[in-house]
């Protein structure tokens, strides 16, 4: 028998087009709070978060906005840091440091 391939995503006229088509399922009280608890971190809806989970594209979680706004200040603090080292002003720090920092800050990000 031979296997079907789906393709990766859909085409860009499919992706706004109109959603029309129903699919239902059965699932539990407590996958249902799951499934919502998991949409609302991603800042989508339910359906969307299904839709997008079943057909394997990236599904992230939202940034809530006091972490956001401490990242932000964090990468100011180190981007001030910064060019104090690279003037030279700024002693005890070196720039491989303040690198390996910055890089650590974006990984956690990612």
């Amino acid at each position: 028998m031979e296997e079907q391939q789906l393709p990766k995503s859909a085409p860009p006229s499919e992706a706004k087009a109109n959603k029309e088509q129903h699919i239902n399922l059965r699932i539990t009280s407590t996958e249902k709070e799951l499934i919502k608890a998991k949409a609302d971190r991603a800042g989508l809806t339910t359906g969307e978060y299904i839709r997008r989970a079943a057909l394997g594209k990236r599904v992230v979680e939202k940034v809530p906005n006091e972490l956001r706004r401490q990242i932000s200040t964090a990468g100011n603090n180190l981007n001030q840091l910064t060019r104090l080292a690279n003037a030279g002003k700024l002693n005890g720090v070196s720039i491989e440091m303040l690198k390996d920092l910055a890089t650590r800050l974006l990984e956690t990000l990612k």
